[in-house]
């Protein structure tokens, strides 16, 4: 199969370098310094499967250059998906499947805006992995797991081509928007106790009162949730637990990498969704207000927080 990675950080870096190694056709959709290095040097992903080194790449940072693909992995973040999406059309043919693997549950209205709604799925992705050089990718975790869906033509051949990956568990899911959401409420809870505590998964776990502030974050999303018809399960404190359960305890969430790397934060798409969808829908949502007010200096970067309130666009 032919798979452009739209991103090529330590999701779509870490999924391209298992596609290729099982024999698929790999291109990445990047920018900037990585771009250069991914089609001059190649990429490396380090994980404790062992190191892999691939040689040059075919990237671009031009999507008509690239081709229209059998599947097309979306992996940008959130705050740049809106201008992405529509420069993603020449990727996308009658038969594509786009697959957006982003955090949140703003990826398949952002992209559903500029694509045709048959080539569309949701997905969600649990793994701990970063881009910690230009062209070199290090993963945490000894797991990547990938919940995708509705079925449909493709999506069981997708499932096949993911499973067959070193390192990669798939599964199509009758109910992705229930497992998108139950992701959310967990990782916008866990990203602003950690980014507002600056503590790893293990500090918040182990502390009782930063654990309680977590879980009562999770319980407030969760309500939010349950206003918008989602369905999920009655105990949310085990939805948590099971997330992180295996998570790296010494790892920090990427938006608490994000804020120490002075980069732009997704806090608009996280705790600023929550008080945003709960406002739609009258659910009070004073812990993830307070979360996103004290964050929101922070969302374009450092360079836009030295550079004052009135800076235009996002941080480098």
């Amino acid at each position: 199969m032919k798979f452009v990675m739209a991103g090529a950080g330590g999701v779509g870096g870490y999924l391209g370098v298992r596609l290729a190694g099982a024999g698929h056709e790999v291109a990445y959709l990047a920018r900037g310094r990585h771009l250069a290095v991914l089609r001059e040097a190649g990429i490396t992903l380090r994980s404790s499967h062992g190191d892999t080194v691939l040689g040059p790449q075919k990237a671009s940072d031009d999507p008509a250059a690239l081709g229209a693909a059998d599947v097309v992995v979306v992996t940008v973040k959130l705050y740049d998906l809106a201008a992405l999406a529509p420069r993603l059309k020449p990727l996308v043919g009658p038969g594509t499947l786009v697959l957006p693997l982003q955090n949140g549950v703003d990826a398949h209205p952002m992209l559903s805006s500029a694509l045709p709604a048959s080539n569309l799925l949701m997905g969600t992705v649990s793994i701990k992995s970063n881009l910690a050089a230009p062209g070199e990718i290090v993963c945490k975790s000894p797991f990547c797991r990938v919940r995708f869906g509705p079925a449909q033509a493709g999506t069981d051949a997708l499932a096949a081509a993911l499973n067959a990956c070193v390192g990669v568990e798939a599964v199509v899911t009758r109910d992705i928007e229930l497992d998108v959401w139950r992701k959310f409420v967990m990782l916008a809870s866990f990203s602003a106790v950690s980014c507002l505590a600056r503590a790893t998964i293990g500090q918040v776990l182990d502390s009782a009162e930063a654990c309680k502030l977590l879980l009562e974050a999770a319980n407030e999303a969760a309500a939010v949730a349950r206003a918008h018809g989602v369905a999920l399960p009655p105990d949310i404190d085990a939805l948590v637990f099971d997330q992180v359960r295996d998570m790296p305890r010494n790892a920090r969430p990427s938006m608490l990498e994000d804020l120490e790397a002075g980069r732009p934060l997704e806090v608009a798409f996280l705790s600023g969704a929550v008080v945003r969808l709960g406002a739609e829908r009258g659910v009070a949502t004073p812990m993830h207000t307070v979360a996103y007010r004290a964050l929101a200096m922070h969302r374009n970067g450092t360079e836009a927080l030295r550079a004052g309130p009135d800076i235009g666009g996002r941080g480098k």
